[in-house]
């Protein structure tokens, strides 16, 4: 098997007692919250009455803190970022006591200050390369059309930078998140190539301990959206397009519907919206978003995976039959070290099933 390896630097170095009086770790990566981690720390009473850890000032409020973990190679970077909370907890004897230690990624910096500012005659993603730029992250954005024209209306925010630039996202069927000191803002990387496979129910091959599959027969897949068009006062209508997304299997949401059943349609009727070009993009991220009606959640060993499984990318799931077999795209991963191992919860999700002819099983699925 594999062996998984753990990293952790605080404050720009690797600190023994930390490593000493590890419990436990969490972190907790996904694509619609900052990434966040939970230490779990033993504290030792010394003969003088200090506490290891908590009066060495480890970890005190806005300390960096790194970590890294690996299979079997180099350790690869989960998370980056800072101390939020420390919470010392003193028990009735020594061995109860502890010292939980919480913190989030480098967006923090972002979402400290609300602010009030307008953004005349830009594009969203001329806006969200501006403000990662401003706060010092190297911007990786993906160009966006629209740009909203100050003769009729202007952008507004009136909320943290990484509020607004959620929200920008949302309206555009874009993720937005941070990863160490590079900001993305960009749709869904669903033509990644996959991560190595998991397998359930495979023989030797399987390297899953629990999946749960559910397919959403209810979830819409027709969006359309109205308006009014804020200089001719006319209205204005969109419907969203199927296959704008790239689908990871053979047959989507929209052919569910048979029997006489009618596809779950959703009308956007109270969008505020400058023009038709913005009222189109605003109704096919809804759609997009609700195209995603296939969840996966997983735990799987890293030392049985021999991998650090990462989300906002894909993976192919293999073992749990032809319709559910196939590429899925990550969305969470909750990395767990304990003295159990390092373990890696998921949850992934897809916008088809039945496999389209190209995915690669590795011998079958």
């Amino acid at each position: 098997m594999a062996h998984a390896s753990l990293v952790l630097t605080i404050g720009g170095a690797e600190i023994d007692e930390v490593y000493a009086g590890l419990l436990a770790l969490e972190v907790e990566l996904d694509d619609d919250l900052a990434g966040m981690f939970r230490l779990s720390l033993a504290l030792r009473l010394r003969s003088d009455g200090t506490w290891t850890l908590l009066d060495d000032d480890v970890f005190t409020p806005w300390t960096t803190v790194v970590v890294r973990a690996g299979v079997d190679d180099a350790p690869t970077e989960l998370i980056s970022g800072y101390v939020t909370h420390v919470r010392p907890e003193f028990g009735a004897v020594p061995e109860q006591c502890r010292l939980e230690v919480l913190g989030t990624d480098t967006s923090v910096l972002l979402d400290r200050v609300e602010v009030l500012k307008a953004w005349p005659a830009h594009k969203d993603s001329d806006i969200a390369g501006q403000i990662l730029k401003d706060a010092g992250f190297e911007a990786k954005v993906t160009g966006t059309d629209v740009v909203h024209d100050d003769k009729v209306a202007t952008i507004m925010q009136r909320e943290t930078d990484l509020e607004f630039l959620r929200r920008l996202a949302r309206r555009n069927g874009f993720e937005c998140f941070v990863d160490g000191n590079v900001g993305w803002f960009r749709p869904p990387a669903v033509a990644e190539s996959p991560q190595p496979l998991l397998a359930a129910q495979f023989g030797a091959e399987t390297n899953v301990n629990r999946l749960v599959v559910e397919l959403d027969a209810l979830a819409p897949a027709e969006v359309h959206a109205y308006g009014i068009d804020r200089i001719t006062k006319e209205p204005i209508a969109a419907a969203a397009r199927p296959g704008v997304q790239p689908a990871l299997g053979k047959t989507g949401g929209a052919a569910l519907s048979t029997g006489g059943v009618k596809p779950a349609s959703v009308v956007l009727n109270r969008t505020v919206a400058t023009s038709q070009a913005e009222l189109a993009v605003l109704g096919q991220a809804v759609h997009d978003r609700a195209d995603w009606f296939v969840v996966a959640d997983g735990e799987v060993g890293a030392d049985r995976y021999g991998a650090v499984l990462k989300p906002r990318t894909t993976v192919t799931i293999k073992g749990v039959g032809s319709a559910f077999s196939g590429v899925y795209y990550v969305r969470r991963v909750t990395h767990v070290f304990s003295p159990d191992g390092y373990l890696q919860r998921f949850s992934a999700r897809r916008n088809a099933i039945g496999p389209k002819g190209d995915e690669n099983f590795g011998g079958g699925r």
